[in-house]
């Protein structure tokens, strides 16, 4: 069950290691309203779970590691956060295999930034 429309600024944490991607996406997400930290790699993000953002935007490949781990720490925590991968894998086969570590929502590159920001607030991933 999704959780409940959310209206107001959301906490957002995005792992990106591409510094550009990082920044564009962070500057998109700060004009909408939102709270919005970086993190470049899986031991930055880890470091920064502990300022409990409500979101997290996982990129998958990171300099230091997959950021899966990422991911099975917070699932391992039950930390109360949602989790969205950005890849840029398109093999379904990969992208079947990414749902095992039960992300939130998945979502290739190039991000469509309607279909993230709808699911950011809604939980709701439109397709």
């Amino acid at each position: 069950m999704p959780p409940p429309r959310s209206d107001h600024p959301l906490r957002v944490l995005v792992v990106e290691d591409d510094p550009a991607s990082r920044k564009a996406l962070m500057v998109l997400l700060k004009r909408l309203g939102h709270e919005v930290e970086g993190a470049e790699c899986a031991r930055a993000a880890l470091a920064k779970l502990d300022t409990h953002p409500e979101i997290v935007l996982l990129d998958i490949m990171l300099p230091d590691g997959l950021g899966i781990a990422v991911l099975q720490e917070i699932r391992t925590r039950r930390l109360p956060m949602r989790v969205a991968i950005l890849t840029g894998v398109q093999d379904p086969q990969e992208i079947a295999e990414l749902t095992d570590y039960e992300p939130d929502a998945i979502f290739s590159k190039p991000l469509n930034l309607n279909a993230l920001t709808e699911w950011m607030q809604t939980g709701v991933v439109p397709y």
